[in-house]
């Protein structure tokens, strides 16, 4: 044996290595375990720190930016000079196509099915 084996034979703390225990969970170990997951899973912060999180921020921010958008397309004219010009006859056609397919859409379903209208309500769609 060399002189370095025969230091660690006599070394203090292999010796308090030697007598140590092996850690023992206790018989309760898994019911605290899990008791102290339940506590912790319970915690809400408060709803006035929830608003300071980052999606909320985000959140908001967004709609204060859409809210500004529609504010100043609402109220800002028209810059290109077309607000002079009546839009209601490009408009009118498409309504009226629209109220055509409406009717004959209203038609079919009363076909298939005419207990969903009352009897005036046929009638309006009739005539």
């Amino acid at each position: 044996m060399s002189t370095n084996d025969q230091d660690l034979d006599c070394d203090p703390v292999w010796d308090l290595v030697d007598r140590a225990q092996p850690p023992e969970a206790s018989p309760l170990f898994s019911r605290n375990v899990m008791r102290e997951i339940r506590v912790l899973g319970d915690y809400s912060a408060p709803w006035w720190k929830r608003l300071l999180t980052s999606k909320p921020l985000i959140a908001s921010s967004i709609a204060a930016a859409a809210a500004v958008v529609i504010l100043i397309s609402v109220n800002n004219e028209s810059p290109t000079g077309l607000a002079n010009e009546d839009p209601a006859p490009a408009v009118e056609p498409a309504l009226a196509s629209l109220d055509e397919e409406l009717d004959q859409e209203l038609l079919i379903a009363a076909a298939a099915d005419p207990s969903l209208f009352s009897d005036e309500q046929l009638l309006a769609l009739l005539y």
